[in-house]
C-alpha cells in the first residue's frame, strides 16, 4: 500500500485499508504484520484521537527537538548512507524518535476473520520526517 504523507509527525489512520487487507487474504485465524519499510516512519496501534495526537507530537518534540544537533546531518562527519536528497534536510531528529518508538510495524492477532483490535484501538501511519511517497506492508498468515 502506499500513500504520500504531509511531513512533520503526521498520523494517517490505515485501519480500514488494513482490514480488507484481512478480507482479501482469506485467513481466519492467525495474525496481521503491518510494517513500515522507511526507517523515519513508524506503524503503532493506539486511538485515532485529535487531543492525543497532538500530545504525543508536542511530547516527541520535546524529547527530540529538530533544532538540536545531530551527526546524522553533519556532512563533514557523515560518510555512509549518502542519499543526495537528504543532505538538503537534516532528519537526524526524525530517525532518534523513529529509535524511540520501537518497531517498525505491529503484529494484531485475527479470529474470525477480523482484526482484534480495541474498541477504539486503530492503526496508525506515523511520518517522521518531511513529506515523501511511503508505502506500508500487510502481511497475514494463519488458517
Amino acid at each position: 500500500m502506499s500513500l504520500r504523507t504531509a511531513g512533520g509527525l503526521t498520523v494517517t489512520d490505515i485501519t480500514d485499508d488494513v482490514r480488507e487487507a484481512v478480507r482479501e487474504s482469506g485467513v481466519a485465524h492467525g495474525v496481521c504484520c503491518v510494517y513500515s519499510p522507511h526507517t523515519t516512519c513508524s506503524v503503532r496501534v493506539n486511538e485515532f484521537e485529535r487531543g492525543f495526537l497532538e500530545d504525543f507530537a508536542v511530547l516527541l518534540r520535546r524529547l527530540v527537538p529538530a533544532e538540536h544537533y545531530y551527526a546524522h546531518d553533519d556532512w563533514d562527519r557523515r560518510t555512509e548512507n549518502i542519499c543526495e536528497e537528504d543532505q538538503e534536510f537534516g532528519n537526524g531528529h526524525s530517525h532518534c524518535m523513529s529509535m524511540l518508538l520501537g518497531p517498525a510495524g505491529e503484529s494484531i492477532p485475527v479470529r474470525d476473520g477480523e482484526l482484534c483490535l480495541g474498541q477504539w484501538q486503530r492503526i496508525l501511519f506515523l511520518e517522521l520526517d518531511r513529506e515523501r511517497d511511503r508505502r506500508w506492508l500487510v502481511q497475514v498468515v494463519g488458517a
